[in-house]
């Protein structure tokens, strides 16, 4: 974490850190901790470095939320802590995600991550909310391991951005 902090000091001028308000358990807010990977350049003009685009397809960048585990916020695996402001946007069903402490990564990430649907993401976050357990969980881990190694190795290296949640995806 130091070699990467580091880094990015150096070679891309950015805050080391970002900072971000999200829905823990039940909903409640949480401060989440990343590597900065994108700076302003101009007014809603967003640049993303080669240092950050690594960072991002290796998930090296979500290597601070360590801290929020730590603090007892977040777990290693479990649905992906999403904005306070999509908290009211949730239908009965989807509010479930709230139930269990957001994860690192989750069931959904290691399913398609940002190449899936609002519908489908919370299809699995609901699933492993009803079926976690701990060997679920270490099958996510291996698996979000074996997912970063071949994008890390894999030729095709673009970025999915994911969508906003607007409650009617």
């Amino acid at each position: 974490m130091i070699v990467i902090a580091i880094s990015i000091k150096i070679l891309e001028d950015f805050d080391v850190f970002f900072v971000q308000e999200r829905a823990g358990i039940k909903g409640k807010k949480i401060y989440v901790y990343k590597f900065q990977t994108i700076k302003n350049v101009k007014k809603n003009k967003m640049k993303i470095s080669r240092l950050g685009k690594f960072l991002r397809l290796s998930r090296l960048d979500e290597l601070p939320q360590f801290y929020n585990v730590l603090r007892g916020e977040m777990s290693l695996v479990g649905p992906r802590p999403l904005y306070i402001k999509y908290n009211v946007l949730y239908n009965l069903n989807q509010k479930k995600r709230l139930l269990i402490k957001p994860g690192i990564t989750g069931w959904a990430q290691v399913n398609g991550d940002n190449n899936l649907s609002w519908t489908k993401k919370f299809e699995y976050d609901l699933w492993y909310v009803e079926n976690q357990n701990v060997f679920l969980d270490l099958f996510i881990l291996f698996k979000t391991i074996f997912i970063i190694l071949k994008k890390i190795f894999s030729k095709k290296t673009e970025l999915i951005i994911e969508n906003e949640f607007n409650g009617k995806n």
